[in-house]
């Protein structure tokens, strides 16, 4: 992978989501036939950080996949991708593809494309005539600091600071949104007892990531957080990477794609319990009849015959979420992939005349 400097990667690196753009130097066609090399080559570039000790057996890069529908129909797939680099937990984003593979070579692509090219380009052309105005250092003074910053800043392009704060237990954490180089960056702080210490500190946190004269040394990465030690990078906000518009889609796609997992899950699990041709489950409804609205009142039930079981779900609005809660019902009974717990109710119903479960 290409090797940057140190400077380089700093100011590539920060506590922080992306939503990329595609890269430049993209070649090759739709279906990417270097879909390894790429997905390589962003783990070589991640790992040129060497700054902290990763856990054993930890993976470099970790991937996660949202989906949403298209026309109704179709299902699409948006790859992200969390890694380190210097202590700073990144969180990256490609766009919506019809597989999997493709998402996450796009988003590999991406993420190489931004951080090694674009930042190189950026600090090759601005290293030398660029020269940043006097900023005040002093404690309680970053926010000023980081918008006349912002607004000289070649990489920011004059943008203005964008916060919004989420609270929780009498604190605040302070996020930042901020374009730079033309891609939207999330940025967040720890959380504080106000508004102002918590904006104040993010800023801090921005200042030193894009290196701003004075500010260089005004944090540091915890070796000992739990990006750096846990097994998993912890995840990014709900629909961090989604516009606005999405959230329709990509809720109904969980929806979905939550019933599509539960049934593969009962299919793998009872393989060898099912006879040929059976289904693993069957569903019925029941409506309101004094309800009026639409969609109307509705309370799915769904069978599960190699489980000796019912589950009935909440009063939902339409049938397809009472259909999703009662599959969440039959998840809950599973008890998580793994436990083996299915298996043994197998065995119980075997042996009994089988019960059901509802839900409030």
């Amino acid at each position: 992978a290409p090797r940057i400097g140190r400077a380089t990667r700093r100011a590539a690196a920060a506590g922080m989501s992306a939503r990329l753009p595609p890269p430049r130097w993209r070649e090759g066609d739709a279906h990417g036939s270097g879909h390894k090399g790429v997905v390589s080559l962003l783990q070589e570039f991640v790992q040129c950080s060497k700054h902290f000790q990763l856990p054993q057996h930890r993976p470099i890069l970790q991937w996660n996949f949202d989906n949403r529908i298209v026309d109704f129909t179709a299902l699409e797939f948006r790859a992200s991708v969390a890694f380190l680099l210097d202590g700073i937990p990144h969180h990256a984003a490609g766009a919506w593809h019809p597989s999997k593979k493709l998402a996450q070579r796009d988003a590999a692509e991406r993420a190489l494309g931004f951080f090694v090219g674009r930042w190189g380009e950026q600090l090759l052309e601005h290293q030398r005539e660029w020269a940043p105005p006097p900023l005040p250092v002093s404690a309680g003074s970053e926010v000023r600091a980081l918008e006349t910053f912002c607004q000289c800043y070649p990489a920011c392009q004059g943008a203005g600071l964008r916060w919004s704060h989420a609270w929780s237990s009498g604190t605040c954490i302070a996020q930042l949104d901020l374009p730079i180089l033309g891609v939207p960056h999330k940025f967040v702080g720890t959380p504080l007892r106000s508004v102002e210490v918590a904006e104040a500190d993010t800023a801090r946190r921005v200042l030193w990531y894009l290196q701003c004269p004075g500010y260089e040394g005004a944090f540091a990465p915890d070796p000992k957080s739990p990006a750096v030690t846990s097994r998993e990078i912890p995840a990014a906000p709900t629909n961090w990477a989604s516009e606005e518009g999405e959230g329709c889609a990509v809720l109904m796609a969980e929806r979905k794609t939550a019933l599509m997992r539960v049934q593969n899950r009962l299919q793998q699990e009872f393989a060898r319990h099912l006879r040929p041709g059976q289904g693993v489950w069957a569903w019925s409804y029941e409506t309101d009849e004094e309800d009026v609205a639409w969609p109307p009142l509705c309370r799915a039930t769904v069978q599960v015959p190699v489980l000796g079981r019912a589950f009935t779900g909440a009063w939902a609005r339409g049938q397809r979420d009472a259909q999703v809660h009662a599959c969440g019902l039959v998840s809950d009974f599973l008890g998580g992939a793994g436990t083996g717990r299915g298996m043994e109710a197998v065995e119980e119903a075997s042996e009994g005349d089988g019960s059901e479960c509802a839900g409030d």
